[in-house]
């Protein structure tokens, strides 16, 4: 029956001109706190990394909130989400910035305007990536971005990139129009690298090419080295 009326939804949004992923009216929307990914890259910041996503969850619901059609929750850490969307998501990198080069370009730019640019060299960048799924597990779209934040300190820096990346998402959630979400986009961590073969792998291959020199100088028959042969392959 969900399936039937999401697929109802996406016709008439087709006919109406809107996406088909845009939630309908009277959609509950769980937001879960973002959490801050292994492998974030995290550069000139001494704040508390959690609370960091917890306030990117918070502005994303806010941010849905605005429209009036649509009821979205953060859902608290360790409570089992519930809604007809939920939203998850991770940090992927975090960079404070220079707070000094930030408040001296400011200061400089009251004198001469062009100072303002040097400003950018100290400003924070915050990036992310999540996704959005129906209650059932489908994945109704993915996302990821990069914001940068300026102020007199880095926890504003940080705040006002916070915002900008919540408000971007949370419009990507409204509209139904996602952005990025796949590696070398924005905040998108890169595709983790190939495993390298196992210490037991490197052993194995070593006594088969030792068996194949065996049985290339005679020192093994035929039998001997099929069985061996056979025995090795089974461990890989």
């Amino acid at each position: 029956m969900m399936r039937m009326g999401w697929f109802l939804v996406a016709v008439l949004g087709i006919a109406c001109g809107r996406s088909p992923f845009a939630p309908p009216a009277g959609t509950k929307v769980a937001v879960v706190p973002f959490s801050v990914s292994p492998g974030a890259s995290v550069q000139s910041f001494d704040g508390d990394r959690s609370q960091v996503g917890q306030s990117l969850a918070e502005q994303i619901a806010e941010q849905l909130r605005e429209d009036d059609r649509l009821d979205a929750v953060v859902v608290p850490n360790g409570v089992t989400p519930q809604g007809d969307l939920i939203v998850r998501g991770e940090i992927t990198h975090i960079n404070g910035g220079n707070t000094a080069v930030r408040v001296t370009a400011f200061a400089a730019g009251l004198v001469a305007w062009p100072f303002l640019f040097i400003g950018m060299a100290g400003r924070a960048d915050l990036g992310s990536q999540g996704s959005v799924t129906r209650s059932d597990g489908t994945v109704v779209g993915v996302f990821s971005a990069e914001k940068h934040g300026d102020g007199w300190s880095q926890r504003r820096a940080i705040g006002n990139a916070v915002d900008s990346l919540g408000e971007e998402f949370g419009d990507m959630i409204k509209d139904g129009k996602y952005e990025g979400g796949h590696p070398g986009n924005d905040g998108y961590l890169a595709a983790p690298a190939a495993t390298e073969p196992t210490a037991r792998q490197h052993t194995v291959s070593d006594r088969l090419q030792e068996l194949d020199q065996l049985h290339a100088k005679g020192l093994i028959s035929d039998e001997e080295y099929a069985a061996q042969r056979r025995r090795l392959i089974g461990e890989l």
